[in-house]
């Protein structure tokens, strides 16, 4: 079937689009034409489409486990029918609702099964660049892959790494030096590695050097506890990297000390994370995340994430979209499944307003009864700040301007044909604002298409549609339509609209019911 573009990032600031299809990375020029100018495939959908063994896949990414020092994945079960089932430990969002739970009176109560479990392709599920526009990383969402693409300015992706994550990222950042990602992922954890992997160090030379260059003995050191004494995580951490640095020393690897892992967690939070920017204020550093359990966490930057600067709590439904404004880098504006946008001042932990946005859903979707925001992000002209806000299943855009009291004021809803499914707005000095939307259009009918012939054999070709649309602002100010890319055709891929469905759309899934049963990053801790 014919997939939508369902991701869109920006190659730094220049007008290189990046868009994600399936399990693939298209790149565009917005200033040439809106050109197409290459594209990266997943392997796995490669050899799908060659019809080469997949059998090896699970041994690879096995094997990457161990090399990056990780614990291996658990493995999948298959039913009967060849179907693989929910990996274990995976939340709703991921899988759907649970069977079964546990009512106040003791009794299990089925749900019917609402949902079907998505199909095994690794769809690209994050993106974001370095500041630069020189690298891009990207996740695949079905194998936890975090890959890092080097760009050549021209819109060339060039794949330099590729790395198994330990659970599902379901947010990712990059610092603003460009050297480190910030990866959040849906057990509540939020992991800090290298852009660029560093290599293995060489090993210890076998030789001895001579007296005369040899350097001065290092001081005796045994740590003074074992591995019988520590009992948290943390301090077993620490007792490895003190018996690492003693062996090193020493010029003799450690013995049963594993390798220094490539994943270093650096704060976490009791439910699963579903959102994380970084911010600054007074020339300091935070992280800013959010969970499903309606929790705002502003934590110090590295190397001091580990320092909860506060909360922000007053959200009663699960949040999902963050957004702190360029220009107003005190504001923070937090959505998810309430009723209202939240503007917050998060250095203090004060919240500014709240601004109704299921009034101006309703005059899309009458029927609506609850919002579930999807994405939030910003942009400024004429020193004026204005926050655009895209909501699961709502095919339309909605535009707030920031006031300088920090309130929101609504100043435009832009009505689309289809549902939104990422947007992004990109501008240079010498060139307009502009904003890309990646929609769902509708499968293309008969109706749709097109007899051709080919030799004596006449053919149905249904038409494209288009899932990037392009927008620009008029002279009052509103957003209107200035065309669109033209699609890109991939290989057909075995996918349902049902299987397509449980990948596009997760954030409404996040909302917590009477079936819910928090087994992948819920409640555990009050």
């Amino acid at each position: 079937m014919n997939l939508p573009y369902q991701y869109l990032s920006r190659l730094g600031q220049s007008s290189i689009l990046c868009a994600a299809k399936g399990a693939s990375i298209h790149t565009f020029d917005l200033e040439a034409g809106n050109s197409f100018l290459s594209s990266w495939t997943h392997p796995l959908t490669k050899q799908a489409s060659s019809g080469e063994p997949q059998e090896t896949s699970q041994e690879g990414q096995e094997l990457n486990e161990q090399e990056s020092g990780q614990r291996p994945s658990k493995k999948r079960k298959l039913n009967e029918d060849k179907k693989p089932g929910a990996e274990e430990g995976t939340s709703q969002a991921d899988t759907g609702a649970v069977e079964t739970t546990a009512n106040g009176n003791g009794k299990k109560k089925h749900k019917p099964d609402s949902r079907v479990q998505g199909p095994e392709i690794p769809f690209v599920a994050l993106m974001t660049a370095t500041e630069d526009g020189r690298y891009l990383v990207a996740v695949t969402g079905q194998d936890k892959t975090l890959w890092v693409f080097e760009h050549d300015g021209k819109g060339e992706l060039k794949e330099i790494s590729q790395r198994v994550m330990p659970k599902r990222p379901s947010s990712i950042a990059i610092t603003p030096d460009g050297t480190t990602i910030l990866s959040a992922d849906k057990f509540g954890d939020v992991y800090s590695l290298p852009l660029i992997p560093t290599a293995t160090p060489p090993e210890a030379p076998s030789t001895p050097s001579t007296p005369s260059s040899a350097p001065a003995p290092a001081p005796s050191f045994k740590p003074a506890a074992n591995r019988l004494t520590v009992h948290s995580q943390r301090n077993l951490r620490a007792l490895e990297e003190q018996e690492r640095i003693l062996a090193s020393r020493k010029g003799e690897p450690a013995k049963d000390v594993p390798p220094a892992s490539k994943y270093e967690p650096i704060l976490g939070h009791v439910s699963m994370l579903t959102a994380l920017v970084l911010a600054t204020a007074d020339g300091r550093p935070y992280i800013i995340t959010a969970d499903r359990d309606e929790h705002i966490r502003v934590s110090r930057g590295i190397p001091q994430a580990h320092v909860v600067e506060n909360y922000c709590l007053g959200h009663e439904a699960f949040l999902n979209a963050l957004c702190v404004p360029a220009s107003r880098p005190e504001v923070l504006v937090s959505g998810g499944g309430d009723d209202e946008l939240f503007v917050w001042n998060w250095k203090a932990a004060q919240l500014l307003g709240k601004t109704d946005l299921l009034p101006h859903i309703k005059e899309i979707v009458p029927s609506a009864e609850q919002v579930a925001v999807s994405q939030l992000l910003s942009y400024d002209v004429d020193e004026r700040c204005f926050i655009l806000a895209i909501c699961e299943h709502v095919p339309a855009i909605f535009t707030f301007e920031v006031l300088p009291d920090n309130t929101l004021n609504h100043v435009q809803t832009l009505r689309l044909q289809n549902s939104p499914l990422n947007a992004l707005i990109t501008t240079r000095p010498e060139s307009s604002l502009k904003l890309v939307v990646a929609t769902d259009p509708p499968q293309p009918t008969t109706d749709d298409s097109t007899t051709q012939t080919e030799g004596d054999t006449p053919m149905t070709v249904a038409e494209p549609t288009q899932s990037l649309l392009l927008f620009e602002r008029d002279e009052t100010g509103n957003w209107v339509q200035k065309g669109g890319i033209q699609d890109i055709a991939e290989g057909n891929l075995d996918v349902s609209r049902k299987e397509l469905e449980t990948i596009l759309y997760t954030v409404e899934h996040l909302r917590k019911t009477e079936f819910t049963d928090d087994v992948e990053g819920g409640s555990a801790a009050p």
